[in-house]
Formats: structure tokens, C-alpha cells, sequence
């Protein structure tokens, strides 16, 4: 693995010295057609954006070299690459690819500019690791180099018996053993390259011989049998960003997050593929790019099946039909911690799951519990919206507030009494009709109706933000005017929460004074549009977010 990692910090340095970009694109051939997941780095542009291409970056350089060096002699070799990149034979200009697919964990693929140059620069690396390395040798035109530390997967055999408590007697009987086997993992590390592309693979269930035989295929294959050839190559070439990148719904779907989403809730472990709209026939897209103060990220979906994706916009837009209305934000304080509002179609969704037999089911036994969702569905408004403004910290209470528009105080009214069974004499009348209290040694809950808005309130002082309007609400915020063109958005308020007690004081108590240098991070925020997602975080400075990152976590060192 010192290989592998001695290889990678060396990627770092050689991006100090890019410049001009190369327009040869067959080394992108060699991303598997079977890739669930892809991503590209544009090391050119990410490099000029840290700054760390002008001269006066010396330090950053210097630094690298000495992570890499452990002699004179190395030490001397890296900055004669850092001074002239060329000679290491790769071309960190073109965009540099991470994938994965069933059989490699994690894969890198780069450009070779000359294979000549390349191997010279890895038998180079071999000698400063080891004096004793022997040059490498081609195999049908590919160089190989595998990671001293690699190991094969493999079944071990133990004696089950051997853990056996037995109890001692003068029986001599010959020990009969019990042989069971349990399958250990393996972690293979290989790089390879041709006079087109270099690869690396990262494998934990084959032998090496046969991720030899992968990255044979892979650094082989043709254009119209590698990754490229994909609709989803063709969709994250046009998205726009220092790093874009792809993943197949399908492996999300199948992942413990993905299951989570659909298994694990009720009536709901068949929802990927619902009325024509299968989202394992689905990738996501995203990109981020580095701006001056500030960083944007971008998410949105794609498939091979137009017809999936015109389906799946349709159900988004009749599910949020409207941007973010100021009615509920109005009783949002302005300087919140958190804050959150959406537009959503409750009855829309309902419409489409309960398409799914399993949903179905769960209505009906919901219904017979007394939870009548579908009564309840009609009466609910399209407006959600959330607060999260003050912590008091020597009291422990927490002000959470919020509102859903309803028609009724049906929902309020049928938490009540589901409530009351469960825990009956705990929840109180509290000043009126459809307004109660939930008694509890954490804190006091408080749930309502008035005047067309359920709400919803943790503590003493949410219970206080009740309904409150004033010149300070959230619809003056500066970012709102954005925000609410979204159809639902998420803004965290990092300034307040960096530099305000108690939270400030919190993080200070960890690291100290380090605490200070997260001030210039001003907010972070989440906003939604059909199938169109964006996050944003914004930094205070006029410098690139790349730059002002790279010297952030400097100054935590």
C-alpha cells in the first residue's frame, strides 16, 4: 500500500505544474461498461482555482515533496517533476476518472501522454522505494505493478470443536474435530498502463491474476464496449462543474441507505418501480463547482428510457405543483439555526403509491386501528414549513416550531385520541379547541389547529414563536428571495451557529482557537425543483471556495 499512496500523493504534486489540455480522448475507453458509478475531476481547473499554480505557492509544493521524500536522492527526483511535469508521462490536464463496479471497489483512470516517459518514472519510484526493485516488464503491452500489501481472498479453515468447553473426565477419547470454514476478504492493489491510459484497481473478492486480467480487458476494450458508450457517460459530459459525476440508481436502491428509503418502511418495500416509473432504470447526476465564495452542487436524474424520465418529471411537478409561499414562512423568525420550507401534494402521493398492492394493505390496517389516512389525506394543504431558532442551553430547551396548512383540525384531532390510547391522561386541553399538551420529563410537546394551520412545538420557547409576525420574519432574509423559487428549501444559518453561544462554545472546547477559522463559513442550503436539487454553501471571501477551503483546513492542522 506505500506504493499506492506514495503514487497518489505524486498526482497532488504534478498538479501544481498543469497547463495546456490535451483533446485525446481514448483513454477514456477504459472505464468499464458495467461502472455503477463514475466521477470525473477537472485537476486543471481545481488546481488554478486553490491557486496553488502561481509561484507563490512554494510552501504547498515543498510540503508535498517532503510527504513524499524520505531521501536526498527523492526529494531531488520530485521537484524535478514538480518543475517539469511532462517528464512523469501522465497527463493530469485531461479529466481524471473514479469508478466502481461489482468486481473493482475503486478504480482511477488518467491519461498517458507517453508511455516511454511513464515507465521511466515508475522504475524510478520503484528504486527510491527499493533499491532492490527490478525494472518492470510489459505483458502484451501493458505494464503491471501490484501493491506489497496486497492479499488474495481466501477460505479459512478452523476446528469448531477446539472452542468447545469440555468438561474434564478420565476419558481418553481421541478429540474428534469439528472443521468449519469463513470467508476472509481480500485487498488487492494493482496499476497498470499502456501507451493510452493508466489504471489503478482497487479489488477485495478477486485473485491477482484476475484483476490482471480486468485490467488487460479494461486498457483493451474499444470505445463501443466501454463506459463511454453509455447514455450516462454521454449526460455527465454535459453537466457543468470541477467534478461531475454519475450513479446508478439500482446499486443506490440495493445499498443499506437506498433500503432504508423503500424496505424498511411500511408498505412501502416495492416503491422503486411504481406505474411505469422504474428507478432502478435510473442514474443520478451531479457536479460541484467551485466559485468565488462559494460552493454549488447539483443533483437531477437521468435514464436511457425517455419515457421513464418523462413520467418520473410529470409525478414530481403534480407532487410539488408550486414554488415556496410566503404564508407559513411569515411566522418564521428571521435568524434561525435552521430553516425549512416546502410545497407538497400529500394527496398526489397517495394517488401513487397506493398503486403498490403492499401500500394498499397498510391502509386498510391503519384504517382498522382507527388511523383513517385516506379521510385525513383531503384535508391537508400543500405548505410545510419548519424552524429551529434558539437553544437554551442552561434550561435545555430547544425552540423547534411547525406548520402544515390544513383544512380542519382532522389530523390534530386524530393524533389525539391514536395518543390518548397509548398514553392516556398524558396529553391536555391547552387553551382551547384542537390545542394540546404532551406532558413529558424531556419537555413539553405542543399541537394544534388555528385558523387553517396544524402546528407543531417542542418546549417552552417554541410554544412562544407560536404564530409570532414581525418585520424580522424570514421572508426579509436576504436569501429568500432565491430560495423561495425553489419548491422546497433547507437553509442553515453556519454563521450563528460558528459564532454564536452555546454552539460556538461547544466547538471551541474541542479544538480551541482552531474554532475561529470556520467563521467565514456563512450558510449552507439545500433547495429542491421537480427533479432538480442544488446545495450551496456560502463562504465569506472574495477568494475562490477552493483556495479558502484548502486554507481552512490548513489552519486546523
Amino acid at each position: 500500500m506505500k506504493r499506492i499512496k506514495h503514487y497518489l500523493l505524486l498526482l497532488a504534486v504534478l498538479a501544481l505544474g498543469l497547463s495546456s489540455c490535451s483533446k485525446d480522448q481514448a483513454y477514456q475507453y477504459a472505464l468499464p461498461a458495467d461502472a455503477y458509478s463514475v466521477c470525473s475531476f477537472d485537476l486543471k481547473s481545481m488546481a488554478k482555482k486553490a491557486g496553488v499554480t502561481n509561484s507563490k505557492y512554494g510552501e504547498l509544493q515543498k510540503h508535498l515533496t517532503e510527504m513524499l521524500s524520505d531521501s536526498e536522492e527523492a526529494e531531488a527526483y520530485y521537484k524535478e517533476l514538480i518543475q517539469n511535469p511532462s517528464k512523469s508521462g501522465v497527463d493530469l490536464k485531461s479529466p481524471v476518472f473514479l469508478f466502481s463496479n461489482e468486481k473493482v471497489s475503486l478504480g482511477y483512470l488518467l491519461r498517458v501522454d507517453d508511455k516511454g516517459k511513464l515507465e521511466a518514472c515508475v522504475n524510478k519510484l520503484r528504486k527510491l522505494h527499493n533499491k532492490d526493485a527490478a525494472a518492470l516488464k510489459a505483458e502484451d503491452g501493458i505494464f503491471f505493478d501490484i501493491d506489497e500489501d496486497s492479499t488474495e481472498p481466501e477460505d479459512v479453515e478452523y476446528d469448531e470443536s477446539e472452542y468447545d468447553v469440555v468438561e474434564a473426565t478420565s476419558d481418553t477419547t481421541a478429540h474428534q474435530p469439528s472443521i468449519s470454514t469463513y470467508h476472509v476478504s481480500g485487498n488487492i492493489k494493482l496499476y497498470a498502463f499502456n501507451d493510452k491510459a493508466f489504471i489503478s484497481l482497487n479489488t477485495s473478492e478477486s485473485t491477482i491474476e484476475e484483476t490482471k486480467q480486468l485490467a488487460k480487458q479494461y486498457l483493451s476494450q474499444t470505445k463501443d464496449k466501454s463506459y463511454v458508450a453509455t447514455p450516462a457517460f454521454r449526460d455527465l459530459k454535459d453537466q457543468k462543474g470541477d467534478i461531475r459525476g454519475v450513479l446508478s440508481m439500482a446499486k443506490f436502491l440495493e445499498s443499506s441507505y437506498g433500503k432504508s428509503m423503500t424496505e424498511n418502511i411500511v408498505g412501502l418495500s416495492d416503491a422503486t418501480n411504481v406505474d411505469g416509473i422504474d428507478m432502478k432504470k435510473c442514474y443520478m447526476l451531479y457536479s460541484v463547482s467551485f466559485e468565488t465564495g462559494e460552493v454549488v452542487g447539483t443533483m437531477t436524474y437521468g435514464s436511457e428510457d425517455k419515457e421513464i424520465l418523462k413520467k418520473l418529471k410529470k409525478l414530481a411537478e403534480e407532487v410539488s405543483p408550486k414554488s415556496v409561499q410566503d404564508d407559513l414562512v411569515k411566522y418564521l423568525p428571521k435568524d434561525s439555526y435552521m430553516t425549512a420550507a416546502a410545497t407538497i401534494s400529500v394527496q398526489k402521493l397517495l394517488e401513487h403509491y397506493s398503486k403498490l398492492p403492499d401500500f394498499k394493505k397498510t391502509l386498510s390496517e391503519l384504517k382498522e386501528e382507527g388511523v383513517d389516512i385516506e379521510a385525513i389525506v383531503p384535508t391537508l394543504g400543500e405548505e410545510i414549513a419548519f424552524t429551529f431558532p434558539h437553544i437554551n442551553a442552561e434550561q435545555a430547551d430547544f425552540g423547534l416550531v411547525g406548520y402544515l396548512k390544513t383544512k380542519d383540525a382532522t389530523l390534530v384531532d386524530m393524533l389525539y385520541q391514536q395518543a390518548e390510547k397509548e398514553h392516556s391522561g398524558r396529553y391536555v386541553k391547552d387553551g382551547g379547541e384542537h390545542r394540546y399538551r404532551y406532558r413529558s420529563a424531556e419537555g413539553p410537546l405542543f399541537f394544534g389547529y388555528q385558523d387553517g394551520v396544524t402546528y407543531l412545538a417542542y418546549g417552552g420557547m417554541g410554544r412562544e414563536l407560536l404564530f409570532k409576525t414581525s418585520g424580522e420574519n424570514f421572508t426579509k432574509h436576504s436569501d429568500y428571495s432565491s430560495l423561495k423559487k425553489s419548491n422546497s428549501f433547507c437553509y442553515i444559518d453556519l454563521k450563528k451557529l460558528l459564532t454564536t453561544a452555546p454552539t460556538a462554545d461547544l466547538l471551541q472546547m474541542f479544538i480551541g482557537e482552531k474554532a475561529k477559522a470556520f467563521h467565514i463559513l456563512q450558510s449552507l442550503s439545500f433547495t429542491g425543483t421537480n427533479l432538480e436539487g442544488k446545495i450551496s454553501l456560502k463562504i465569506d471571501s472574495k477568494e475562490n471556495s477552493l483556495k479558502t477551503l484548502a486554507d481552512l483546513f490548513a489552519a486546523l492542522r
